[in-house]
């Protein structure tokens, strides 16, 4: 596994199906809009849900250890209907390694070995909704990955409450076109499990 670098932003501050399948770009006769290699189709209008064109596969540090990420998607009983995509209730058991994270990649697996998804023109933001088990869980976000896609937003320790709150990674000055990295997730530093949710994530 490929782990990109980093380049660190500051900025402002349900359950909708399976994941999607990962895609054989040598087998698939459908290209991108842009006659790409990536395969599938791509979206055309924003905002869309991550969890939509982007799968969770892209596991990273302790995440590698299996069992040591499982992800619940467990919904709030009361999820609000305009709420996109998934929900992901993840719970990270250290196991050896001082952090662990998820990435959303397209295709799944993809750490730039082949072309990101082609994501529609002037997206402005990543929103989603966080909280945690404890209100005392503190996890950075992220989309893009520098390395292979030419830019990266990540807010770093970003302080989880109980109830539910919207966040944003801010696309201001980010050139993109297609897109390996859609989301992702890294915590640090646990020394006994933690569980947190995110839900609702979108590019818009």
């Amino acid at each position: 596994m490929r782990i990109p670098g980093l380049l660190v932003v500051a900025l402002a501050a349900g359950c909708g199906g399976e994941f999607p399948e990962a895609i054989d770009a040598a087998t698939d006769p459908v290209g991108d809009t842009d006659g790409g290699g990536g395969g599938g189709v791509a979206p055309t209008v924003l905002p869309f849900a991550v969890d939509d064109w982007y799968g969770p596969s892209g596991y990273m540090g302790d995440g590698e250890n299996p069992g040591a990420i499982e992800d619940a998607q467990t919904c709030l009983a009361d999820r609000p209907t305009t709420w996109l995509g998934n929900c992901h209730r993840y719970t990270w058991t250290p196991s050896g390694t001082a952090w662990a994270g998820v990435y959303w990649q397209y295709p799944d697996g993809n750490w730039g070995d082949l072309p990101g998804l082609t994501v529609p023109a002037g997206a402005t933001r990543i929103s989603f909704r966080a909280w945690g088990a404890t209100g005392t869980e503190k996890v950075d976000f992220m989309v893009g990955m520098m390395a292979v896609d030419g830019f990266q937003v990540t807010q770093e320790q970003i302080a989880l409450t109980t109830e539910p709150q919207q966040f944003t990674l801010s696309l201001a000055g980010a050139s993109y076109a297609r897109v390996v990295g859609g989301f992702g997730w890294v915590a640090k530093e646990a020394t006994a499990a933690m569980t947190f949710s995110i839900d609702d994530i979108r590019w818009e």
